[in-house]
């Protein structure tokens, strides 16, 4: 089992940081349980002691299951912003109270703990490990960069909606700037940098992730100016994919990471995620998933032989179930008997 605690899960909040969790558990082949931050106690955690715990945003979780995690539990952390800094932010904590010094406080000290007898942290952007990194020596081998993680509909989606538009000849000349309330997304300052340039720009906010994303696909671009470091904006992700001119600054903590650097290698860095944060998952939670991984050298080799007939709807779920077998000393030989379906390119992807 593995149990997911975050402080919002998409039915509470569709966020960026909720959206990537929902698709990581959307790609799990394993039992998945989801707790709200807030309801976690420490004897729930002894129930479920035996099993894997992945911590997303968890301000809301108790000092004392923080303790019991680091003390009981086997668990990875995936850090979507900063947590250390009472106001999550460095910048916004020095722009309110001219310094911040929470790497010194509790909340510093228990989080920089948390993370450093965690098997395994989640980072969103190399510039935000490395800003942990330089305040926090000590968190040294146990850390990946994972990025924003998209669903494998939502990728298709996004290529399918830019060709679309592209073929329908509809980009307008108008800019998107987010109407965000939070200080942090630099809405102002976007807003200042469109009217001192004589951009035409509307403010977005409130769509649904649909109408939000069809906007972008008509939009000539965005001017996103974040105020504080926002460390892997999916807006951002989005617009890219979606062929939009980008205004940014510095704060956009991905922006310079090869795989940022055209919207194909953004998806095709994209399309391997959530694979990348299960094939992660496996080898640190082996005996929390009930099994344990073998010797690469293993003498044991099997041949396993799958034929298949329009097997499209069901083929991506075969195959994840065969990589995720113990034993990885195996070959598979796929075998297609004509399919009329999308089967055939379905194997040759995956």
């Amino acid at each position: 089992m593995i149990i997911f605690v975050c402080d919002a899960f998409v039915e509470q909040y569709t966020g960026g940081a909720e959206l990537t969790t929902q698709a990581i558990i959307d790609a799990s082949s394993y039992p998945v349980m989801r707790v709200l931050s807030n309801k976690v106690t420490p004897e729930l955690m002894s129930q479920h002691s035996d099993s894997y715990w992945v911590f997303g945003n968890f301000s809301n979780l108790a000092p004392q299951c923080i303790v019991y995690a680091i003390k009981n539990l086997d668990y990875s952390i995936i850090e979507y912003d900063y947590k250390f800094c009472k106001y999550r932010s460095i910048k916004k904590h020095k722009k309110i109270e001219n310094v911040c010094n929470c790497h010194n406080e509790r909340i510093g000290k228990m989080v920089s703990t948390f993370l450093a007898k965690s098997k395994l942290n989640f980072w969103m952007s190399q510039k935000q490990l490395d800003t942990y990194k330089e305040i926090f020596p000590f968190l040294k081998g146990n850390n990946v960069v994972l990025s924003s993680v998209f669903s494998e509909s939502t990728l298709e989606h996004l290529v399918h909606l830019n060709l679309s538009i592209k073929k329908k000849k509809i980009k307008k000349e108008k800019w998107l700037i987010l109407d965000s309330p939070s200080w942090i997304k630099g809405r102002d300052v976007a807003v200042h940098y469109a009217k001192h340039n004589n951009l035409d720009y509307e403010l977005v906010w409130g769509l649904s992730y649909p109408q939000m994303l069809l906007k972008l696909a008509e939009a000539k671009g965005i001017i996103f100016l974040p105020l504080a470091a926002d460390t892997c904006p999916r807006f951002v992700i989005e617009a890219k994919m979606l062929g939009c001119d980008l205004i940014l600054n510095e704060d956009v903590q991905h922006k310079n990471e090869p795989w940022f650097d055209n919207p194909r290698s953004t998806y095709e860095y994209l399309s391997t995620r959530a694979d990348f944060f299960w094939d992660k998952i496996e080898k640190i939670a082996s005996k929390n998933l009930g099994f344990s991984v073998p010797e690469k050298n293993t003498d044991s080799h099997i041949k396993l032989i799958v034929p298949f007939y329009n097997a499209g709807a069901w083929l991506k779920n075969c195959i994840d179930s065969l990589k995720k077998q113990a034993n990885t000393n195996f070959e598979c030989i796929m075998i297609d008997d004509m399919s009329t379906d999308n089967s055939v390119k379905i194997a040759k992807k995956h």
